[in-house]
């Protein structure tokens, strides 16, 4: 090699550095639901039809079309088509000849399209049909090209991939590292080739690089060639949780002088071990929850760009997730590789779901095999699942894990444990009558009874630990108060609580963090599933508070003031010991600071704890300040304290007021029939607010009042129509309450119309942005007006069926705009429409 390989330090994980080169086929593609349209629409790729308006609630076949030019193609050189997903299932042709149907929305696949391309300078016609009719479970059949597609010319030897496993051993230090290589050779003669491989730190070679090899790959054939290499004690870390260590592994192809193709992917170093009462990680016993997490909405559908995944991820990182099974199908690779970077845990599953599954293995198999081969040099995936849910008690669902659980042992990975999530436990009356005697730890789903259940569960499988791979407690009527920032879970936060009596169960995993698009039986009637701690578009619900103190890594964090001068005394309760969750806590701190009515920090502490272990006692820390007094706006309001993680994550609050917050700010009001809607600026060191409304003057209708916690409105309703009312909102804290000035001349009337949907977010797209709201079961029709940021005289107007969106599109980038909607109840007249809604404003998004 003439240069060293280095690969991007702040790049993807799977990085391909030579040999291939890649042409990007996203874009404006032609798209159809009828193939024989004399005109096709265009819409972005990658991206899910259902993202748009016009095709919302399509389900059935999508057609896509675009035109590609004939790379250069040399001796020896090989081009392939490659689509890194296609919902649900894909039928792709080249010109007129069908490459092939590839079944399964997540997982990658390829075609060898050299013989097929044009040589006269025309263009290839490329055309994918892609069709949505299988759902996964409840979730939404996102239809489309979902991810990214590629035109890639690589050497006919190339490096197919290579499978990392790193295995530390705790008692002399050392590590050994294996890296088994497949390659391939697509030529008609066989080639030999030398094969060097490198491991790296962010760069720097480790002491013991692996040695490389000749190796002769047969002609239209692959070859597996196995490289070692033994790591010396103190040249490494350990992946965990709190400290994510993650290293390179980079191959390099050659043959003679000429480098031919290179590639490098990152893995991490850490021993799982699984216990009949546990589960053991780098020596240590570990005790875990986390989320569910089912991603798509209406804005990125199943595409979701990488900086939607780090925010949603990030927030379940502070909110103490450390394992999770986080969803039942393959996860996108940028998921994983931050999960890797975060240090989440987490159990891999294939798209295998229900009573209604087709349990013949060999349906199952290529998926598996395509998420396997793809995902295993991931350190955050624990473990491999291979279904959800499906008939366990059955002989065909024995069948099916046992054969898929052998299968992967066997052909694709044995360093992991392998599982099946069940909801079928509870109908055994011995081990033999469940798929869960096949397992290396119990998963189940469970929604009720948790300890009895279980405790029953462990009588038939003494040997092996559970994991709770999905809970709650919030069951399955899905109204659309379960959809709003103001919804408090029944009792998740108690579940893990009950879970510490159990110690062999392991961890615990919340269905789910998001509330998620669905068609199945029971969603809402804005076609959602309300189980989140936060909303579809991502806003916290009061819920999140909640579970993000039930998952922290301790048990108590609080603030007291111990002097009458403004010490203040920080108690850290570490988690009791063996408790869910619990585990030890190194290099953790705390971050105290003093803030101002405007959120303004006035002082701050940077604090060091020591090593915590479960069951360890209380820590005390003393901070010594002093409330100055000054200009008012300046004085300290409140103190907050956070429990911060190794990586910067903080992962426990406390929060203490020292005087009322600031005053609150009207922005907007919306007059209905009977009732009014008022829109305010949320102030920092509030803990709630209450929305009032009082006549103004010569009746006596009394005041009227809402308390709000996480939303940014308040609606009132009861009021008198034809009475002129006043409003106001008062900010509210633990050490007072402070109002905001009245807005008068609110007159609420008959035929105004009702309160109007709930709007949610105004979110920025390519030359646009899409309007978000929350319905009722009884809206017939919605109608949207947007209008310019600085004036509120629409310049587009439209009524639309589809609930709980509107994409608005073509004007262009970075065009302040506002929107708003109303809805039409049934009954269909004119009078059956509500009042408008408040403003939103955004800026539209760069094209």
């Amino acid at each position: 090699m003439s240069r060293p390989l280095r690969p991007l330090t702040s790049g993807p994980g799977h990085q391909i550095l030579a040999g291939q080169h890649t042409t990007d086929l996203g874009g404006i593609w032609e798209f159809t639901t009828d193939p024989d349209a004399a005109t096709w629409d265009r819409l972005p790729v990658p991206g899910n039809w259902d993202m748009h308006s016009a095709y919302a609630d399509h389900q059935g076949d999508g057609w896509y079309r675009r035109t590609i030019t004939t790379p250069p193609l040399e001796d020896d050189r090989i081009a392939r088509l490659h689509f890194e997903a296609v919902g649900c299932t894909a039928t792709v042709w080249l010109g007129d000849t069908l490459l092939g149907t590839h079944v399964g929305g997540y997982t990658p696949f390829e075609y060898d399209i050299t013989e097929l391309l044009t040589t006269d300078g025309s263009a290839n016609t490329l055309t994918v049909r892609a069709n949505n009719d299988e759902a996964v479970g409840a979730t939404w059949p996102w239809g489309g090209i979902s991810r990214p597609v590629t035109l890639t010319v690589d050497p006919a030897v190339r490096i197919e991939r290579q499978h990392v496993t790193a295995e530390p051993d705790l008692g002399t230090g050392t590590a050994e590292v294996t890296i088994k290589v497949t390659l391939s050779n697509a030529s008609a003669r066989d080639r030999t080739v030398r094969l060097d491989g490198t491991l790296t730190d962010t760069g720097d070679a480790l002491p013991a690089p692996a040695t490389g090899q000749e190796v002769t790959v047969p002609a239209g054939a692959a070859a597996t060639v196995r490289l070692t290499t033994a790591l010396p004690p103190g040249s490494y870390e350990l992946w965990s949780p709190d400290r994510p260590a993650l290293y390179r592994s980079t191959l390099a192809l050659t043959a003679g002088d000429e480098l031919v193709h290179a590639l490098s992917d990152r893995f991490g170093i850490r021993r799982i071990e699984v216990l009949p009462d546990g589960l053991v990680l780098n020596g240590e016993r570990i005790r875990t929850a986390g989320f569910n997490r089912v991603p798509g909405d209406r804005v990125h559908g199943a595409t979701e760009p990488l900086s939607a995944v780090r925010v949603e991820l990030d927030r379940m990182k502070q909110a103490g997730a450390a394992m999770t099974r986080i969803h039942h199908v393959p996860q996108a690779p940028e998921v994983l590789d931050h999960l890797d970077e975060i240090g989440m845990l987490n159990i891999a599953e294939i798209s295998v779901w229900g009573k209604d599954a087709c349990l013949d293995p060999e349906c199952w198999k290529p998926e598996l095999r395509e998420m396997v081969h793809r995902d295993a040099n991931h350190a955050c995936i624990v473990a491999w699942s291979v279904a959800n849910e499906i008939r366990g008690t059955e002989e065909a669902g024995r069948t099916f894990v046992k054969a898929l659980i052998d299968h992967t042992r066997a052909e694709l990975d044995d360093s992991r444990p392998l599982t099946y999530a069940s909801n079928t436990f509870d109908a055994i009356d011995g081990p033999q009558d469940e798929a869960l005697q096949y397992t290396d730890f119990l998963s189940v789903n469970m929604y009720r009874d948790y300890t009895a259940r279980l405790r029953r569960l462990r009588a038939h499988y003494p040997d092996k630990p559970v994991f709770v791979s999905e809970f709650s407690n919030d069951g399955y009527t899905f109204t659309a108060d379960r959809e709003s920032v103001e919804y408090v879970s029944q009792d998740d936060d108690r579940i893990p609580a009950e879970l510490s009596g159990l110690p062999w169960v392991f961890g615990a995993s919340r269905w789910t963090f998001d509330d998620y698009r669905s068609r199945f039986e029971g969603t809402s009637p804005n076609q959602l599933r309300g189980w989140g701690v936060q909303t579809e578009w991502g806003a916290p619900k009061r819920s999140y508070d909640r579970m993000r103190a039930a998952f922290a890594p301790v048990g108590e964090l609080s603030l007291d003031p111990s002097e009458p001068d403004g010490t203040t005394r920080i108690t850290v309760v570490p988690r009791g010991a063996g408790e869910l969750p619990s585990r030890v806590l190194r290099g953790y701190r705390l971050a105290w600071r003093v803030m101002d009515a405007d959120g303004g920090t006035l002082a701050e502490r940077c604090i060091p704890l020591p090593e915590i272990a479960p069951g360890d006692r209380p820590l005390g820390r003393e901070v010594e300040w002093r409330r100055t007094g000054g200009r008012p706006e300046k004085e300290a309001v409140a103190e907050h304290v956070g429990l911060i993680d190794p990586l910067g994550y903080e992962v426990a609050v406390a929060d203490r007021a020292l005087a009322a917050p600031a005053a609150p700010r009207v922005t907007q009001t919306v007059v209905a029939d009977g009732a009014v809607r008022v829109a305010f600026d949320r102030v920092a060191t509030a803990e709630a607010y209450r929305v009032e409304a009082a006549a103004q003057a010569g009746a006596d209708t009394g005041t009227h009042c809402r308390t709000v916690y996480q939303d940014d409105h308040g609606d009132l309703t009861g009021l008198v129509n034809g009475t002129p009312y006043r409003v106001r909102v008062v900010a509210v804290s633990a050490a007072g309450e402070t109002a905001s000035a009245w807005t008068a001349g609110l007159l609420p009337r008959a035929g105004a119309g009702s309160l109007p949907p709930d709007v949610q977010a105004l979110v920025p797209v390519a030359g646009g942005a899409v309007l978000v709201w929350r319905g009722a079961a009884e809206d017939q029709a919605y109608a949207v007006e947007v209008a310019d940021a600085r004036a509120d005289e629409p310049f587009r107007s439209l009524t639309t069926s589809v609930r709980g969106f509107h994409r608005i599109e073509g004007l262009g980038p970075g065009r302040a705009i506002r929107a708003r909607v109303r809805s039409l109840r049934a009954g269909g007249t004119a009078d059956a429409w509500s009042a408008w809604s408040q403003w939103r404003d955004a800026r539209t998004g760069q094209e």
